[in-house]
């Protein structure tokens, strides 16, 4: 189908050009003449008028068209003008043809769409080309200035080249004749007000109602969300980095993996490192005490550490927290039966007879 489709537009584009080449026979086609706009002479120009009147003799579309044969010429130039062949001289930002006196040029055949494919890098080096030149005769227009931000995002990887290739444009085109310039300059501004790369196009908003939710609807809805809840919601790099961290802080810790001290006993059958790791032990070791520093979950989990802790609490008149806690953990973990005589905790620390504390 796409082959189709583009061999359909070269038999379009070719019938296009052909018709276009007869315009610019210096015998027959349309008149050319050096036009006066203002204070500047247009060179090779030719008028509105001159091209309708000749489209209408060419085709003989008076002939073939008996309902407003002038319509019909106009369409076309229309067409012709809108796939870039030919623009209106000056800053008009219009590109519909009128039976009036207003002047136009042929565009070079280097910027015909059959030859000229537009591009985003292309496209990105004019933009960036004019906004370094004088702003009050080579403006952008606020729909340029948002193109030319969207593409520095999109080709950011390449973005010095462009920059690189805007500067040596603009060098090269100081070196020309100021005629040449303005042709050229204005080829470049008429092709790109025609051809802009499609990825900058906005897509339209669809205009569609909001459908009323059936029954079926709210229990699919409600599947969803109920399977969202069980979905992590963590990326997996941050997974990963936070188990890669975890490993880093333990992994001196670990006697599978590094040496330890005195001697490891699954090696050496020496059993002085449980000695000194019982769970209870006057002395702690300094290995042991590093663990503690990690987190408070790791001395809790420590009876000796449990112990240590309430030692230094009971120096800070605050021993109770450590003794509810103890009670709350002996609770949780405590048989059935015993639920109600540990239950006594609320009692003894929330009953009404308690002082506030402010």
């Amino acid at each position: 189908m796409d082959e189709v489709r583009d061999c359909s537009r070269e038999t379009v584009f070719k019938r296009m050009e052909q018709l276009v080449c007869e315009m610019q026979n210096p015998e027959t086609g349309v008149p050319l003449r050096r036009q006066k706009m203002f204070l500047t002479t247009i060179p090779s120009a030719f008028l509105a008028y001159d091209l309708v009147e000749w489209l209408m003799e060419r085709l003989n579309i008076e002939e073939q068209v008996s309902v407003c044969p002038l319509a019909e010429a106009v369409h076309l130039a229309n067409q012709l003008c809108q796939h870039g062949y030919f623009f209106p001289v000056g800053d008009t930002r219009s590109l519909a043809i009128r039976d009036d006196g207003s002047l136009y040029r042929f565009q070079a055949p280097y910027f015909w769409p059959s030859h000229h494919q537009p591009d985003n890098t292309d496209y990105a080096i004019y933009l960036l080309k004019r906004s370094r030149k004088n702003k009050q005769k080579h403006g952008l227009e606020d729909y340029e200035q948002e193109a030319l931000a969207r593409l520095k995002k999109l080709l950011c990887h390449k973005w010095d080249f462009i920059a690189l290739q805007a500067e040596e444009q603009v060098s090269l085109a100081k070196d020309k004749k100021k005629g040449d310039r303005l042709v050229l300059e204005s080829q470049e501004k008429s092709y790109w007000r025609v051809h802009r790369p499609r990825c900058l196009e906005k897509t339209p908003l669809a205009n569609r109602k909001v459908k009323k939710k059936n029954i079926n609807d709210l229990k699919r809805e409600k599947t969803l969300l109920l399977e969202s809840l069980n979905r992590p919601r963590v990326k997996t790099y941050q997974i990963v980095e936070s188990l890669l961290n975890h490993c880093q802080e333990y992994i001196e810790f670990d006697a599978f993996v590094v040496g330890v001290l005195p001697s490891n006993p699954w090696i050496t059958e020496d059993t002085t490192l449980w000695t000194l790791n019982n769970r209870e032990v006057d002395v702690p070791t300094e290995q042991r005490v590093k663990l503690w520093a990690i987190s408070l979950e790791d001395l809790l989990n420590d009876p000796t550490g449990i112990k240590e802790f309430e030692r230094y609490l009971r120096t800070e008149y605050s021993h109770e927290n450590i003794l509810f806690w103890k009670a709350v953990q002996s609770l949780r973990r405590g048989g059935k039966s015993d639920i109600e005589k540990k239950f006594m905790i609320f009692t003894m620390n929330f009953s009404p007879q308690m002082p506030l504390v402010k």
